[in-house]
């Protein structure tokens, strides 16, 4: 499986690293407000991209009626639905995903309605744990080579469209 969310993406896709702690006892009632995002150039994508590590936690542990609600203000197609069958995946298993990658973004790339960036994360401090116990049951990785897409959707808010891993792992220095 690709990558899913930020959280549930790395952690559902590559069955690795994920992003921020969250307790497995409680679900979101109600899709959480979204933390207000620069509307231009780097710092926008910048700010979405760590905005999808923020949201996708929650939606992971929301109920899945909730969960389109809670990633569509960051999220896009085609990963949007990659998102949300990685959650349910995930979630199937017993599973839910701890912790919150360093994110290490740089080569940030716009072009009219479209941007990529790159991100050497360090994954090493989450994962994926027993949605019941809370046990550890994987870890990330540091030098985790990640690549985002980004689109600026009619609103003009830009929305991750993709995030690839890449199996070369990268180191932040460099």
């Amino acid at each position: 499986m690709l990558l899913t969310a930020a959280s549930a993406v790395v952690a559902c896709q590559s069955g690795g690293s994920s992003p921020e702690p969250a307790s497995t006892a409680a679900l979101p009632s109600a899709a959480p407000t979204p933390t207000p995002q620069p509307t231009r150039g780097k710092d926008a994508i910048l700010a979405i991209y760590r905005e999808l590590y923020r949201v996708g936690p929650q939606a992971e542990r929301a109920l899945a009626e909730q969960r389109r609600a809670i990633l569509e203000p960051v999220v896009t197609q085609p990963l949007l639905d990659t998102m949300l069958k990685g959650i349910e995946a995930l979630r199937a298993r017993g599973r839910v995903t701890y912790g919150y990658p360093i994110l290490h973004t740089f080569d940030v790339q716009i072009r009219g309605t479209s941007a990529v960036l790159h991100d050497c994360q360090d994954g090493s401090k989450g994962g994926q744990a027993d949605y019941r116990t809370g046990k550890h049951l994987t870890h990330g990785m540091p030098g985790t080579h990640m690549i985002a897409a980004f689109a600026k959707e009619a609103d003009g808010g830009w929305r991750v469209a993709k995030v690839d891993q890449l199996d070369t792992p990268c180191s932040p220095d460099t």
